[in-house]
């Protein structure tokens, strides 16, 4: 799926966005019945918590560089989710002056779904301006959610990589591998959909800027399984063991008063009606909001391969 390139006021979001795209051809974000179908079979029957109130939420899809074809399936399952459980409305926008600070603090989070490249740097309003209001946004109180290669966004814009966490260094885990997700930090209560057990699927799995991601300044839920399938996958590996200390798909943190929650797991369409994930990703969403009690302190992390040997720490 190729970029699209287009201008709209801000008042044209959410589904009135999607309208005066249709009025210019097909919708882009349109996801066929039987996926649909298949998202809301996936959704959980209720939030983490009780909800407490209902919250705005943007959800963000430009790109300004790889256009995953994930997107609108993505889209689909957070306004799915927000509706089922009553925890938030869902407002989508691909239109960058939606991040002015008079038209952002009527949200009360952010998800980047899938976003890419420099979003800002062609706004009217300027993109020193925008940046400025997300960085004010998130350290004001409000939430900020990464879905996949919300990594891959302004990778050298220093505040933008502190509150989402990590910068996209490359995918040695394409699409149709399949990996093992290790369950880091089983009774914590992002990652009580996986039981305490970890996960196997196959999705695209990002390794990130080592100066980025690293488990002294965020708290990891998931990573890979040092003893999972395809771990020969990084080219600095030998013997299917990894040089790497940890490569890590999910994490909590905070930033100023806000809350932060990514999860590099979002390429493959069937990702967002996959039961577990789905369920990850509203703990993260109500946590981001302020309604899920969780830990954010980043905590040792530790994992042995089957033959006893120490493979991630800190």
């Amino acid at each position: 799926m190729k970029s699209l390139t287009f201008a709209l006021p801000v008042a044209c979001l959410a589904t009135v966005t999607m309208f005066c795209l249709g009025q210019q051809g097909d919708d882009p974000f349109a996801v066929s019945p039987d996926k649909v179908a298949k998202i809301k079979a996936a959704l959980p029957a209720a939030t983490p918590v009780p909800v407490k109130s209902q919250h705005e939420v943007l959800v963000f899809t430009k790109t300004a560089g790889f256009r995953h074809g994930s997107i609108p399936e993505g889209l689909e399952c957070m306004k799915q989710l927000g509706a089922k459980t009553g925890l938030f409305n869902v407002t989508h926008s691909e239109d960058a002056a939606v991040f002015a600070p008079e038209s952002l603090k009527k949200f009360d989070a952010v998800i980047m779904l899938n976003t890419t490249g420099e979003i800002f740097k062609d706004a009217p309003a300027g993109e020193d301006v925008l940046k400025k209001s997300l960085v004010d946004f998130v350290e004001s109180g409000k939430g900020l959610i990464g879905v996949h290669s919300a990594t891959d966004t302004y990778q050298n814009w220093k505040e933008y990589t502190d509150m989402m966490g990590g910068a996209f260094a490359g995918h040695p885990w394409n699409s149709k591998d399949t990996v093992r997700l290790k369950n880091l930090d089983p009774t914590h209560p992002l990652t009580a959909a996986f039981k305490g057990e970890g996960l196997t699927l196959q999705d695209e799995i990002y390794i990130f800027r080592p100066d980025t991601a690293k488990p002294d300044a965020r708290r990891m839920l998931l990573a890979l399984d040092p003893d999972g399938p395809n771990m020969d996958k990084d080219d600095g590996n030998k013997d299917g063991k990894s040089d790497r200390d940890l490569y890590p798909v999910a994490w909590l943190s905070t930033y100023g008063k806000g809350k932060t929650f990514y999860c590099s797991l979002g390429h493959n369409d069937e990702i967002f009606w996959n039961p577990v994930v789905v369920e990850h990703y509203l703990a993260g969403i109500q946590y981001a909001l302020g309604e899920l009690p969780a830990d954010a302190t980043p905590k040792a992390v530790a994992m042995l391969m089957n033959d006893g040997t120490l493979v991630a720490g800190n």
